[in-house]
């Protein structure tokens, strides 16, 4: 089947049509692409959302090339530019609708509020036009998010409309202010807070769903672009409820300017979350976004990179903006049509390679839907960002030292960061705790909270504060999980962090592995302490918080896979040979898959690859260079046998099959 390009383009409509139809053909044959995603009013042709009548001249003035196009074989979607609007951008203000109102108030120029009836009718009649044409898909943008609608502070909406509204459910008469402060206080949530969230969750299901009916009378499949789980979880959106609808979803999940080595086990996750949301039969089209356009912004080693994690973690094909939204010809810069055309071999056999039945396995990073119902919040209070949580930070660390992870759940071994722990049940807790268990010291804090300290090995938990020796070096005491003894690890990075660093009394017969001194030598407290408990888990504790950036050095590296080994007995995948290696394995129970990618900037000449329990020896090792070449490789008693290094952005794969 191979992969699916859908190219993501805008046209001006002052431009010739039959000029248009030349350059999009042109550029379609010339890239291999399958599909034209057509932008109406996108970015600097956007002033919010644009009255009827231009929406028409738009179609009439697009139409006769977009006939063009399917008439050359070549399937068209439109990806209308405006919902609620991204931000305001200094756009004109609007007065015919409601706008967003943030947390403190104050009102959007341009972004209107979901739940305005006028806006309502106007976008169902918009997407009427939409899905009348002669078209395969309509998108409906990001923008209908809550969230990041700039100048508002962190998004909205705190309206007259929506406070009517909560009255309404919820029985209560109050104002912005009083929701807020309860929504936001300290200690165990409010009531109102999951009243609040449930009434923003429903309605704006209510509001997609009645757009979904449009579509499906016409026809049309009706596709949804999305952000990171943790910043939805601020608006209470539950992702299976909101993707079972949509017969298309283009889930965002890489940066749109180049990044560095760090990021590509974080964002691999972040992808990793998203798919496992998406239900059978939901067509996936991961967005390969660039802004601004053109290699001065992001290479095409890195993006032929993001194309092909797409399609390792299991997608229908790739939803690619390398053109802008300015309606620039694509003869402009030849190269990028012709990089999408060199690089489509390989993510062809990529796609064929990695079905969508194959799930990823390793130590699982767990995330929930129900963060921002569930957490507590500390002294963030009167803030509706601290609703926002950490969740993939551990597969940060854990990516960067060779681990392979997994967001799908079920996983033997899981790592749990900061504040999320409060999302999860206590038979979900129970259950980790029984089996291994890596955690933070805010997470073991948060555990302790909850009445499961003597279960992490520590006692008498608590952050430390001002009076405390300041903790700056971690000196490993313990042979086997360290580099060597008398090694130290900087501490200093975590302790402007909030929270900082977190420490407990070990229970009798833990296993102190390093401790802490401040700048003098005096004792600060344990560092690293591994726990078998009275569930037969293993449990292992760091002291500073894992949420924040990935600073990782040789010493780290040595504790923290030592430790993460102890906790799965050596049966997740691992790879070693340099920094920045990071691992990937899928399996359906029979086929196996197991990658590394080389993040880190320096070149790789020999890698060591641990294969999971239950993967038979692999018969057959490729290695993908940045520009797609393939190349065959050896594998001999865990080493891969390298062709050529393995650089940046650059990755092998290994296959294997049980009888």
């Amino acid at each position: 089947m191979g992969t699916r390009y859908v190219l993501r383009v805008q046209a001006d409509p002052a431009d010739d049509p039959a000029e248009v139809a030349e350059r999009m053909v042109r550029l379609a044959e010339q890239s291999g692409a399958d599909e034209l995603c057509v932008f109406l009013f996108g970015m600097e042709f956007n002033d919010g959302n644009p009255p009827l009548e231009r929406i028409e001249r738009w179609l009439d003035r697009t139409r006769p090339w977009r006939a063009a196009v399917r008439s050359a074989g070549i399937s068209v979607s439109l990806n209308p530019g405006h919902t609620l609007g991204h931000c305001d951008w200094g756009r004109p203000r609007r007065d015919d609708w409601q706008p967003m109102v943030d947390q403190r108030g104050t009102p959007a120029d341009v972004v209107v509020c979901p739940l305005d009836p006028g806006w309502r009718a106007y976008f169902a009649e918009s997407l009427r036009r939409y899905v009348a044409e002669d078209l395969d898909a309509v998108w409906i943008e990001d923008d209908i998010r809550l969230h990041n609608h700039a100048p508002l502070q962190w998004g909205g909406c705190f309206c007259p409309l929506h406070l009517a509204e909560f009255a309404r459910v919820s029985g209560v008469q109050a104002t912005r202010e009083e929701v807020v402060a309860a929504c936001t206080a300290s200690g165990e949530p409010h009531p109102w807070r999951r009243l609040w969230l449930d009434m923003w969750e429903r309605t704006q299901l209510e509001l997609v769903r009645s757009w979904q009916k449009i579509a499906a009378d016409h026809g049309v499949r009706l596709g949804l672009m999305s952000s990171s789980p943790e910043a939805h979880a601020a608006e209470g959106r539950r992702w299976s409820d909101w993707l079972a609808g949509f017969d298309l979803h283009r889930p965002h999940f890489w940066g749109y300017s180049d990044v560095g080595a760090e990021a590509l086990p974080r964002y691999a996750a972040l992808l990793d979350a998203q798919r496992a949301q998406q239900p059978p039969g939901l067509v996936s089209y991961p967005e390969i976004e660039c802004w601004p356009y053109g290699q001065w912004n992001k290479s095409y080693r890195q993006t032929f990179g993001q194309m092909a994690i797409a399609h390792i973690l299991g997608c229908d094909g790739l939803a690619i903006s390398l053109y802008d939204f300015l309606t620039n010809h694509p003869d402009d810069e030849p190269g990028r049509a012709d990089f999408l055309a060199d690089a489509r071999p390989a993510l062809d056999w990529l796609a064929d390679t990695f079905d969508t039945t194959l799930r990823t396995v390793g130590v699982g990073v767990p995330w929930s839907q129900e963060t921002g119902r569930a957490v507590r919040l500390g002294d963030r209070t009167g803030d509706w960002r601290a609703l926002t949580v950490a969740h993939r930070e551990w597969a940060g660390w854990l990516g960067a030292t060779g681990h392979a992870v997994t967001l799908r759940g079920d996983a033997p071994v899981n790592a749990l960061a900061g504040e999320s722990a409060w999302a999860y049940d206590d038979a979900t807790l129970r259950g980790w705790l029984a089996g291994g268990l890596l955690l933070d010291g805010i997470a073991a804090r948060v555990l302790a909270e909850r009445g499961y300290g003597e279960l992490t090995g520590l006692s008498n938990v608590r952050e430390l504060g001002p009076s405390d020796p300041l903790p700056v070096r971690e000196i490993c005491e313990d042979p086997d999980f360290s580099l060597r003894v008398g090694a130290m690890i900087s501490v200093d990075p975590h302790i402007n962090a909030h929270p900082a660093v977190v420490v407990g009394d070990p229970a009798p017969g833990a296993r102190v592995v390093s401790r802490m001194t401040d700048g003098d030598g005096r004792p600060a407290g344990p560092g690293l302490v591994l726990h078998r408990n009275s569930l037969g888990g293993r449990v292992a504790v760091c002291p500073w918080p894992a949420t924040t950036t990935v600073r990782m050095t040789p010493q780290r590296a040595a504790q923290l896979s030592a430790a993460v080994d102890w906790l799965s007995a050596g049966t997740h995948a691992r790879v070693s040979g340099g920094p920045w290696l990071v691992p990937q394995v899928l399996t359906d129970g029979t086929r196996w898959r197991l990658v590394v990618w080389n993040a880190g900037p320096d070149e790789v000449d020999a890698v060591t690859v641990r294969l999971p329990a239950g993967m038979p020896p692999p018969t057959d090792c490729v290695q993908i260079t940045a520009c797609g070449k393939r190349h065959w490789v050896g594998y001999a008693d865990g080493v891969l046998e390298l062709s050529r290094p393995l650089r940046q952005w650059e990755f092998a794969v290994l296959t294997a099959q049980r009888p």
